[in-house]
């Protein structure tokens, strides 16, 4: 198998450090668990330039922080508003509460979407997960800020998968994940076209299904929160996928 790594840089890079991992099958309690531990050593040139292992250390809490900023950057500092739940070097978590948007459909899909496309609707309130590239979402029954313990809903929406996935498909989502793209988050999400279903279970529990739930909320301010489809995850387990 071949390895590529693009560097992105007219820089010369040279090998300065190595890190050796040791580990042992069976810890000597006989648990069956696995232990490790990770030493760092400089990196030696000799006259000819072949490269050697200095004295090792134990790669202590700090030379990982370091390492991990050097490979990825380092977090930049943000003011985390309240809205935000969650925040990592990759990911961003947050909510919105209940309101009203308008929505736009692929009326080529389907004539019964002319009915949809454009007009404004009440909309849950929703919990966003967004990473470069990628966005989640689900629903929540309550509107006000979710705790760990908060159960997840469906968001009934097209383009989201069971998971929560969204398919962006052609859509100009943001870059990054950081507190000033969020309303660009959801923005892309909103203003962009629904296209198609993409849950193979149901994203509402509404008699008259997706269309029937969308068509009753025309005009409406409220989005009846008892046609939510459960989850079946609390935010604690929607945030560990």
């Amino acid at each position: 198998m071949d390895t590529h790594i693009n560097l992105k840089s007219t820089a010369s890079f040279e090998l300065r450090e190595a890190l050796l991992v040791y580990s042992c099958d069976r810890t000597p309690g006989g648990s069956g668990s696995v232990s490790s531990f990770v030493t760092k050593h400089p990196v030696k040139q000799s006259a000819t330039g072949a490269p050697s292992l200095g004295a090792g250390s134990p790669l202590g809490e700090s030379d990982i922080v370091a390492l991990i900023e050097q490979l990825r950057g380092s977090l930049p500092s943000e003011f985390l508003p309240e809205n935000v739940l969650m925040r990592t070097q990759e990911t961003i978590v947050w909510w919105t509460p209940a309101t009203t948007r308008p929505m736009f459909y692929a009326t080529s899909k389907g004539p019964e979407l002319e009915q949809l496309s454009g007009k404004r609707f009440p909309q849950p309130a929703l919990v966003l997960r967004a990473r470069a590239g990628s966005l989640d979402i689900r629903a929540l029954a309550v509107n006000e800020r979710p705790t760990p313990d908060t159960p997840m809903y469906v968001a009934p929406y097209w383009n989201v998968s069971d998971n929560g996935s969204v398919c962006l498909g052609s859509t100009k989502a943001p870059r990054e994940a950081s507190v000033k793209s969020l309303s660009r988050w959801e923005a892309s999400f909103f203003e962009s076209e629904f296209t198609h279903a993409n849950a193979h279970t149901g994203l509402t529990k509404h008699p008259g299904g997706f269309m029937g739930l969308w068509l009753s909320l025309i005009g409406k301010k409220k989005f009846p929160v008892e046609h939510l489809r459960d989850a079946k995850e609390t935010l604690a387990k929607f945030l560990k996928v």
